[in-house]
Order: structure tokens, then C-alpha cells, then sequence
């Protein structure tokens, strides 16, 4: 069992740390020591039975027996730092090697996963396992050696009677597989229950604003509720229903005592043992059962954090995008689809149907087209958050799949709609991407983002604290700040999506400016609503359901007289459109020429 555990932990974390060994080799030492009193104690009651005890022979077995607490002592203290040591250090390893593969999945797997479920994996499935190698596998080491050694001397003291104790040990294992096999189903459905739980309560709290504001505070507290009865539910059910075999287990292992003081005491009247040896042998004994119980019973936790270790195993087992064995150089850093075809899932419909075009380097490419059209999933393979299914996307000649996931990564800056900003300074969230920028380089991506003025007006600057997600801030200073932080990094290629939609009109437009300013520098894809903000592009891609049908320069388009210009037209309608007075309330009205 603890070589299993040892086993699946190295597994886990990837690494095998000598202190845990060391530990448990301590931990059984001390549960070597803590066995040899109990023979020190029979040779001195044997005496003391004989008459034969004297001063020197019990001072002597005092001695020993301090000698022994001292060294239990001794043991314990080496086992448990190294143990616990160990055992934490293989869980931070193993919770760093969880991040860094879950940043090489496909996103198309965390769409298909609750964030509250991944969340429970990774905090309460994680800390019980945590808590099982740091509390228990010591401990186990520990239990298993004192057994071990107080059975040996039961042996050598009366092989009949030792053989009486084990003889309950079948009858209590059945009980134990049998209350192992109900704890394991109902512990599966508790981790289950937990882990719909955490994720109804992450929705609620980060779904907070829009329950307010359609006033679904019944229907949301509704739904949180029945997750948390289930959970309560699954839990309760877990500690009721293998209690009766865990409870079987506890009375076999005393019914064993019963039957091995009948067996010897038959004995004893047959004249084929000592009554002295019977005594000293049922006192002996005691530890032997207490022993059998608290392993049973560790045995049994360690059993049940295997499910844990299970799931938390699940996450490494998940495909991670592939890597290429000889990684190969962009000589440039233009962009070529090629035959794109791409669905979320096998079921899905596809989203891209055989895109094929050329996005120069060092101009600006604006990707356009109605809702739904595949913009944002065309600039996400772009960034190999995805792998196409067919055709292939190639940067300066090679494709994105045989790169590599770091050497694409630093080449690659993405601005996406939804701004992630981390707990931290806002110098730290700008360095996101490029830790060791200077300050002043830090000022002067966030200038050109437009960020600086907003940034100096906060209460410490660039040292102001934000929490998750940045909440104190508006939606457009969050996007500017994602726009810097894009730009710190300096990476030759930039994707932009719908990155100016929550900036006002006059920061859009200096944002814009500075964008074309690094034309020179960089491969810039944007994708935009608002066509008037990407009227200057280098070169225009429109899509539709999928499909590119047509690609050129603003004036180009609009002279053909495609889905771009209507596009155009429908946006140019809409900004004459005003509020006006109709019957009882405000209604939207066109403005007539004239």
C-alpha cells in the first residue's frame, strides 16, 4: 500500500524526494522501538512471576526501556520533517507540473469543463491527497512496523496462539473490502457532488452582476442550494454507509482477542500452557489488535484519497497539444492559412471551411465579418490554442505545429476581448509577459496603449494593487492595460481581438495610430466590429459563416460590392440613427437627409 502510494505520488509530481523516503525509513524505526518495549516488559514480568527479579536486572531493563523512548523519540523527530518535507515538496511539484500542463491543453478541453470542477480538482483533491502523504504514510510506515515486530515475538513466545491472532484477520479484511467498496462509490459520488457544488458557487459569485441586475437572485440561490443538499447529501451518505462494515471490522478484531484468551485458556486447563505465558501473552497481544485497528482504518483513508489522486491524475492524462521533436525556425513572420478546416468537437459543426489566404508581415490584416463568421477562431489557431483539424496555418514558412509551443508563445501577443488581469500590481500585470522590462519601458508601452494617465491617477501609480480581474477599473482602462501589456512584449506578431471594443473613441483612435506606428515591426491581426476603425488596414479578410468570400483594401471591397459593403453601408446607417419621441416612450428613428 505505501509503495503503491509512493508509487502513484512519483507519478504525479514527476519526481521521487529522498527526504520522504528517508522519513518513512525513520518511521519505521520508531515503530521498531515502539515494539521493543513489550518484550523488555515480558522478560521482566517472567522474572518477576520466577521470583528471580533483582535490582540490577531491573535497572537494567529501565535502562533499556528508556533507552528505547529516547530513540522513539529520536526516530519521530527525523521521520516527521523529512516525511512532511518531502511530502509537500512532491505536491508543489506536482501542482507546478499541473499548471504547466494545463497551459499546453487544447482550449477546446476547458470549454468542455466546468471551471468550479477544475477548480475542486485542483484545490480540494489536491490538499486531501497533500494531507494523506504528509499525515498518514508516516504513520502507516510506523503501524505496519510495530505489527510486524510485536507479531515476531508473539510467534516466538507461542506460534499457536500468534496464529489464533491472525486467524480473525480474513474474516476482518472482508469487512473492510466491503465497507472499502461502499466508501469508494459514495466517495466518488461525493467528489462528484463537491465538485458541481464549487462550480455553482464560482458561477454565482462571477455571475453576480447580470443575477442582479435580471433580479434571478430565487432562481440563482435555487440552483447554489440543491448543489450544496447534494453535496451535504453525498457526504453524509459517505460516513453512514460503510459504517456498519467498518463497525463489522472493529468487532471481529476484538471478537479475535475473545477467541484467542478461550483458545489459550483451553489450553491451560489441557496442560499444554502456562498460565503465567497465557497472561503475559493476552497483555502482549492488546497493542497487536490496537494496531490491526488503526491500520485498518489508515488503510482505508489511504484507499479513499486514491479516487482523489485518481482525478488529480486524470488532469496530466488529458492530451496536451502535441510537440514537435525537432522544432523548426519562421525565416519571416508572415501568416498563411492554408486550407483551414475547423470544428470545436466531432460532433460540432465546423466553424471554418477551407480558409486559405495570406496575412503579410509587418502589415496590419483586419479580420471582419457578421457574428459567428469564425473571426475569433481563426485568430485563436493563429495562436495554437487550438490545433486545425485539416489544412494548416504556417508562419514564415513553417507551421505552427511544428514550432513549438514555447518558441510560437514568444513570438506570438494576443489581446483578447476578455481582459484577464491577475491580483497584483499593475507594473506586475504589464510585465506579464516580459518580467524583466525596465519601468521606463513599461511607461512607454503604456503610453502608446494609452495607458499612462489613467495609470498615474490611481492612488500608487503603477505600484497600485488590483484585485482579480481588476475590478476597480472600467472596462476600458482593463483593455488598455491588456493592449500594454501586448506591447511590452514585444513579439513580432500581434493579434488584436476586438482588443478597442471597450475603449472610448478618442483613445481608439490614438491606440489606432500607435498601431500603425509598429507596422514596421510587427505582423498585426485585428479583428474588428467597427469598420471604420480598420479602414486604413494594409489588407481586409472578410468571413462569412465560415467561409472566406473576399479579401483586398477598404476601397477595393467597396467598390465590389460584396458582404463588405454592405457591411459598410448597414454601420454607416446605423450612426444616423438618434432617439426619438414615439408614443409613450423613446423609440430609435433615422434621421432624414435634408
Amino acid at each position: 500500500m505505501i509503495r503503491e502510494w509512493l508509487w502513484a505520488g512519483q507519478r504525479l509530481s514527476g519526481i521521487r524526494d529522498s527526504r520522504l523516503t528517508r522519513g518513512l525509513g525513520f518511521a519505521v524505526i520508531e515503530g521498531g522501538l515502539s515494539a521493543a518495549p513489550y518484550p523488555l516488559l515480558y522478560v521482566l514480568l517472567e522474572r518477576v512471576f520466577e521470583g528471580t527479579a533483582r535490582a540490577p536486572f531491573i535497572a537494567a531493563i529501565a535502562a533499556a526501556l528508556v533507552v528505547c523512548l529516547i530513540g522513539r523519540i529520536a526516530a519521530g523527530c527525523c521521520a516527521m520533517p523529512l516525511v512532511f518535507s518531502g511530502a509537500y515538496a512532491m505536491m508543489a511539484e506536482a501542482r507546478i507540473r499541473i499548471a504547466e500542463h494545463l497551459q499546453r491543453l487544447p482550449m477546446g478541453w476547458f470549454t468542455r469543463t466546468r471551471s468550479g470542477e477544475l477548480a475542486a480538482r485542483l484545490t480540494s483533491d489536491l490538499e486531501l491527497v497533500e494531507h494523506l502523504w504528509s499525515h498518514f504514510l508516516g504513520v502507516c510506515a510506523s503501524g505496519l512496523a510495530m505489527l510486524g515486530f510485536l507479531l515476531l515475538f508473539l510467534g516466538w513466545l507461542d506460534a499457536r496462539l500468534a496464529l489464533t491472532v491472525l486467524a480473525v484477520l480474513p474474516l476482518a479484511g472482508l469487512a473492510m473490502a466491503w465497507g472499502q467498496q461502499l466508501a469508494n462509490r459514495e466517495g466518488e459520488a461525493m467528489l462528484r457532488a463537491a465538485g458541481d457544488a464549487q462550480a455553482e458557487l464560482h458561477d454565482y459569485v462571477h455571475g453576480i452582476a447580470v443575477i442582479r441586475g435580471y433580479g434571478r437572485f430565487g432562481a440563482a440561490l435555487s440552483r447554489l442550494a440543491r448543489a450544496l443538499d447534494a453535496q451535504r447529501d453525498a457526504m453524509v451518505r459517505l460516513e453512514l454507509k460503510p459504517a456498519p462494515w467498518i463497525g463489522a471490522f472493529g468487532f471481529v478484531i476484538e471478537t479475535g482477542f475473545v477467541l484467542m484468551v478461550l483458545a489459550g485458556t483451553y489450553r491451560v486447563a489441557g496442560g499444554s500452557l502456562r498460565a503465567d505465558t497465557l497472561a503475559l501473552f493476552a497483555a502482549l497481544s492488546l497493542p497487536v489488535y490496537r494496531q490491526l485497528q488503526e491500520i485498518g482504518f489508515a488503510t482505508l483513508l489511504l484507499r479513499f484519497g486514491r479516487r482523489a489522486m485518481n482525478r488529480i491524475q486524470a488532469l496530466l492524462d488529458e492530451a496536451a497539444l502535441a510537440e514537435p521533436v525537432a522544432p523548426r525556425q519562421p525565416a519571416d513572420h508572415d501568416i498563411v492559412l492554408d486550407d483551414v478546416h475547423f470544428a470545436y468537437g466531432e460532433n460540432e459543426p465546423p466553424v471554418l471551411h477551407g480558409v486559405s489566404c495570406t496575412l503579410p508581415a509587418r502589415a496590419i490584416t483586419a479580420v471582419v465579418g457578421p457574428s459567428g463568421a469564425g473571426k475569433s477562431t481563426l485568430v485563436h489557431l493563429i495562436a495554437r490554442l487550438w490545433d486545425v483539424q485539416r489544412g494548416a496555418i504556417r508562419i514564415g514558412g513553417a507551421d505552427v505545429r511544428e514550432i513549438g509551443t514555447d518558441a510560437l508563445q514568444a513570438r506570438v501577443a494576443t489581446v483578447f476581448q476578455d481582459v484577464v488581469l491577475f491580483s497584483g500590481t499593475v507594473l506586475d500585470n504589464l510585465r506579464i509577459g516580459r518580467p524583466e522590462a525596465t519601468r521606463d519601458e513599461v511607461i512607454e508601452a503604456a503610453r502608446r496603449a494609452c495607458a499612462h494617465d489613467f495609470i498615474e491617477r490611481l492612488p500608487q501609480g503603477y505600484e497600485t494593487p488590483l484585485g482579480a480581474g481588476g475590478g476597480a477599473l472600467s472596462g476600458g482602462e482593463r483593455q488598455r492595460l491588456s493592449i500594454a501589456r501586448a506591447l511590452l512584449k514585444n513579439a513580432p506578431i500581434l493579434l488584436l481581438d476586438e482588443a478597442t471594443a471597450s475603449v472610448d473613441p478618442s483613445a481608439e483612435a490614438d491606440i489606432q495610430e500607435a498601431l500603425s506606428a509598429l507596422v514596421r515591426d510587427r505582423t498585426v491581426v485585428v479583428i474588428a466590429h467597427r469598420l471604420q476603425s480598420i479602414a486604413h488596414a494594409d489588407q481586409i479578410v472578410v468571413l462569412d459563416a465560415g467561409r472566406l468570400v473576399e479579401a483586398g483594401r477598404h476601397d477595393s471591397l467597396l467598390a465590389a460590392n460584396g458582404l463588405y459593403a454592405r457591411l459598410w453601408r448597414r454601420q454607416t446607417r446605423s450612426r444616423e440613427w438618434r432617439l426619438a419621441a414615439h408614443g409613450a416612450g423613446p423609440v430609435l428613428a433615422q434621421d432624414t437627409p435634408g
